[in-house]
C-alpha cells in the first residue's frame, strides 16, 4: 500500500482529501507546514500532497524542501487557483491537483506519477481518460498539453 503524507493547513481539506485518498486504497499521514519537513523524514512517504497557499509558507517551497531530503518523493501541489505545472517544475513539484479535487484527476496524476515508464491511462495535466489512444497521441486531445 502506497503511503501519501497529505499537507494542508485547512483541516476541512485535510479530511475531504484523506477520506478520497483512503478509498482509492492508500495509507494517509495528515501534517500541517510545521511538520511537513519532521514526518517526510520519518514516515518516508511514496507520494506527498501540499497546498500551495499556507500560513508560513507556499507550497512550491516546502516541495522542494522535502525534495531535498528525498529527491524520490512524488510531490503534487494542490491549489484553488488553477496553475500551469511549468512554472513549478524547476522547484520539485511532480504534478498539480486543483480543489474541490475531481477523484478521476486525482486517480489520473497518482496514477501517471507512479507508472510514468508505462502507457499513460489518464493526462497527466487534466486527468481525462486517454483509453487506447495513449500510445499513439503527443498532446491531450483534453487539454493540449504535451504528453
Amino acid at each position: 500500500m502506497k503511503r501519501v503524507l497529505l499537507i494542508n493547513d485547512c483541516k476541512f481539506e485535510k479530511i475531504v482529501i484523506k477520506d478520497l485518498l483512503i478509498r482509492l486504497g492508500y495509507s494517509v499521514e495528515l501534517g500541517d507546514e510545521y511538520e511537513a519537513l519532521k514526518m517526510s523524514e520519518e514516515l518516508s512517504p511514496d507520494i506527498v500532497i501540499v497546498n500551495l497557499i499556507m500560513k508560513e509558507i507556499t507550497g512550491d517551497k516546502l516541495i522542494k524542501k522535502i525534495k531535498s531530503i528525498n529527491k524520490d518523493i512524488i510531490c503534487i501541489l494542490s491549489s484553488s487557483n488553477e496553475l500551469n505545472i511549468d512554472e513549478y517544475k524547476g522547484k520539485g513539484v511532480d504534478g498539480i491537483i486543483q480543489t474541490p479535487i475531481d477523484p478521476d484527476k486525482l486517480v489520473g496524476i497518482l496514477q501517471y506519477k507512479q507508472n510514468e515508464s508505462k502507457k499513460l491511462r489518464f493526462c497527466p495535466y487534466c486527468g481525462n481518460k486517454l483509453g487506447d489512444l495513449s500510445g499513439k497521441i503527443i498532446f491531450c486531445p483534453f487539454c493540449g498539453q504535451h504528453l
